[in-house]
């Protein structure tokens, strides 16, 4: 059931950059997921493009699983590519 919850989240990210407020639980959560869940809160995270969620990514970098290091290391990414300045900005 969690699976396919976080799956659906999953695949909504994809298409909608959900807000990182509204996934905030699954970032408090993080430690308590098994490796398979995981990659799916990894994944949604980083599509947020919320630079709060960056710290809480990066702690995964380092996993013992190579699988949550890969999706960490793409969620990171994810989160700094968000990061760029849009046209018409400037970089500070």
């Amino acid at each position: 059931m969690r699976e396919s919850a976080l799956h659906t989240a999953c695949t909504a990210s994809m298409h909608y950059e959900l807000p990182y407020w509204v996934l905030k639980p699954l970032a408090v959560g993080a430690d308590g997921f098994e490796p398979l869940l995981l990659d799916y809160v990894l994944a949604i995270l980083g599509a947020t493009h919320g630079q709060a969620a960056l710290p809480i990514v990066e702690r995964f970098l380092y996993h013992p699983h190579p699988e949550v290091r890969r999706e960490a290391a793409e969620a990171v990414n994810e989160l700094r590519w968000g990061q760029e300045p849009t046209q018409g900005e400037t970089a500070q």
